[in-house]
């Protein structure tokens, strides 16, 4: 039994970085293109969706990876016992906002889908499938404009973002430990370091996007069904 749980740990590691972490930076990538312009988001995700095989890519090394990830971070945060009070250590406070930011980014992350990927489930509408020829930047558009006010989706994805980043930033640093990379208090530094570094881009990734999306004008030739929304 120890064994076993000990390879579950070590693949619960794993899969935080590939296939789930490697994912966060493509997909933050991809959503900061929305700065440069409907035309390079909209040809990103394009390309995107144009992969062979796209149904299968996704169950099998996101859908999957991540809900492992989610459901056995959950056991293990369930079972954690934060100890900054009594032992006032940088560590100790990085490990309680490890395990803060993991039940914040479950719950974003399934809020997230659903709000895009799955909104025809709700009565939204089915992602891509949108009139004119900038549909996936218009879809996204309109999804900060529905259901909740502008701001508030924003606040909502300018937390959850930075949960998520930081959950797997500090994870890149645990994951280092759990595997042996790095074995001195030096090589711990550096890594944090560079994490954090990871990190710090990853915000300004999601920055520009969340701005692109909030503050720049709909695009002119945006069918009447978006500028409704307007």
């Amino acid at each position: 039994m120890s064994r076993n749980h000990f390879l579950v740990r070590r693949l619960h590691s794993l899969t935080g970085i590939i296939p789930v972490g490697a994912f966060l930076i493509e997909h933050l990538l991809t959503n900061s293109l929305a700065l440069r312009g409907p035309e390079a988001f909209n040809k990103q995700v394009q390309w995107i969706q144009d992969m062979p095989f796209l149904l299968a890519l996704e169950v099998i090394f996101i859908f999957v990876p991540l809900a492992f990830h989610a459901i056995y971070g959950v056991a293990i945060a369930l079972e954690s016992k934060p100890n900054q009070n009594q032992y006032p250590y940088m560590d100790n406070w990085r490990y309680t906002v490890q395990r803060v930011t993991a039940w914040i980014a479950v719950v974003f992350i399934l809020a997230h889908v659903l709000h895009f990927r799955f909104a025809y489930l709700f009565g939204g509408p089915v992602y891509g499938e949108a009139p004119g020829e900038l549909k996936y930047y218009l879809l996204t558009w309109q999804g900060f404009r529905v259901v909740f006010p502008l701001g508030v989706w924003i606040a909502i994805y300018a937390i959850g973002t930075l949960a998520v980043i930081y959950h797997f930033c500090n994870g890149i640093a645990t994951f280092c430990i759990t595997w042996g990379i790095t074995v001195g208090d030096k090589s711990r530094k550096r890594v944090l370091a560079g994490a954090s570094v990871v990190g710090v881009i990853l915000a300004i990734w999601a920055g520009m996007s969340l701005y692109a999306f909030a503050a720049k004008p709909l695009p002119p030739q945006a069918p009447d069904t978006v500028a409704g929304f307007v």
